[in-house]
């Protein structure tokens, strides 16, 4: 027996990936290239390999990420990470990493039809 398939991006990577100021982590948008609505998500890890994941995800048709869904289910393009990518907030892990909200227009699979408690608390700590 021959092995078949082995994963190039493991644990011991991510481990040892540093993050650097031009990568850093905190809450970011990823713009839909066709319909230019946003996806808003958070990563404690530098945010250049959360835009690496997407992008796995959509090439491997799995519809694991909301942003990869959006873009399958629609079967919209994407773009580069330099015309995708936005650093919103940056920070590390902890408190101040909740779904950031500014009035932008989210993606369908995120928008919420009421307030929700945690992009207002969001606002308030990124006006601050």
């Amino acid at each position: 027996m021959e092995i078949a398939f082995r994963a190039t991006n493991t644990i011991q990577q991510q481990l040892n990936a540093k993050q650097t100021h031009d990568d850093p982590s905190g809450i970011y948008e990823l713009k839909c290239k066709t319909c230019k609505k946003v996806y808003v998500g958070q990563s404690d890890r530098a945010i250049g390999v959360r835009f690496k994941e997407h992008m796995g995800y959509m090439r491997s048709n799995n519809s694991t990420s909301v942003y990869a869904a959006h873009i399958l289910d629609n079967r919209y393009d994407y773009g580069t990470k330099e015309d995708t990518l936005k650093l919103l907030k940056k920070c590390q892990k902890g408190k101040h990493m909740q779904t950031f909200h500014q009035k932008k227009v989210l993606i369908n699979e995120q928008q919420t039809g009421d307030k929700n408690p945690l992009f207002e608390t969001a606002k308030t700590l990124h006006s601050t």
